[in-house]
């Protein structure tokens, strides 16, 4: 590993950017102290084909989801090597653990795929992600392979798509605290790590992951909308909490917005209330400015209302 680095790479820096990590922990995986995804030996295996591991992680954990092991290359002939021919074999890790590392080296990754679960996604023991763009399911899977490195299908149920996924994504939810359950009724919090978190990365991450699946564009501005159901007799009405925190984070980056109560809706014994958040027109520079999108799809869409609400300014 050190002879691969050293000359594809010259520095750790350089190695970190290739893989996407903190330069600390490319230096880790350089080193050998820490165990390597499998999704990143796939791509070191494009500069070195004779890369071979020389440890796999213990199992603890009853999901498979791709090799999580030490990599380095190998002397003598790699086709005798058993660990290359039953590499997935031994390749489960707990959710804590899958959490742990999760939070260390792709913490901006996490962000985005929590704000994708909080959007068009079910916070479920196993979980589900339903956007109807594909753009935004094929970035959910690359944020799965990433973070639990396996990679999930884009499926279709009732004419829309689906990626169903596995349990290990539903307790690493639970361990950051976003409990189980419809997301109206459980009202959760955007976690700990999103909101203590000094990084403008990560708050744009979660942002990015959030917008592509609830915010709508339109010349007057873009508007998010959620709903939170309580007893109906209940007469202290509950915000949104996800709204709350995403106002948070919107003040953090200077982008000014209005929140309000739309409508309420009797449904049996309880009632749902529908939370809006809207950012005007006259910050669109600034929400171009941190590409709170990445669906092309919206993309496009604020580029034409924001020449519309331009052209409307100069008349």
């Amino acid at each position: 590993m050190k002879e691969i680095v050293k000359r594809d790479f010259g520095s750790d820096k350089n190695f970190s950017e290739y893989l996407g990590v903190f330069e600390g922990t490319a230096g880790r995986y350089r080193r050998g102290q820490s165990s390597m995804p499998m999704s990143f030996f796939e791509k070191l295996r494009w500069l070195e084909p004779a890369l071979r591991p020389t440890k796999i992680t213990d199992t603890s954990w009853g999901q498979r989801k791709g090799a999580v092991v030490l990599w380095q290359k190998r002397k003598g002939d790699a086709a005798h090597s058993p660990l290359l021919n039953n590499v997935h074999a031994y390749d489960q890790l707990s959710p804590s653990k899958v959490l742990e590392t999760a939070l260390g080296a792709h913490m901006p990754s996490l962000a985005e795929f929590v704000g994708r679960i909080l959007g068009d996604g079910s916070a479920t023991i196993a979980p589900a992600y339903h956007a109807s763009e594909l753009e935004s399911q094929a970035r959910m899977q690359c944020l799965v392979y990433e973070l639990f490195d396996y990679k999930p299908m884009i499926g279709i149920a009732k004419g829309n798509y689906r990626i169903q996924l596995k349990r290990l994504c539903g307790h690493t939810l639970e361990l950051l605290g976003i409990p189980l359950g419809r997301k109206s009724v459980t009202n959760p919090p955007v976690p700990n790590f999103i909101m203590k978190s000094s990084a403008s990365a990560v708050w744009l991450s979660f942002l990015r992951g959030l917008f592509d699946d609830e915010a709508y564009v339109s010349e007057r501005g873009i508007e998010v909308g959620l709903a939170v159901r309580q007893i109906h007799d209940d007469c202290n009405l509950v915000e949104s909490r996800i709204l709350n925190h995403v106002s948070e984070l919107l003040g953090r980056l200077g982008i000014e917005h209005v929140r309000r109560r739309g409508q309420t809706y009797r449904v049996g014994d309880t009632q749902s209330v529908c939370w809006f958040l809207r950012i005007p027109r006259r910050e669109f520079k600034k929400v171009q400015k941190f590409r709170l999108f990445l669906l092309s799809a919206k993309q496009r869409k604020l580029a034409a209302a924001s020449l519309k609400s331009a052209s409307h300014e100069r008349t």
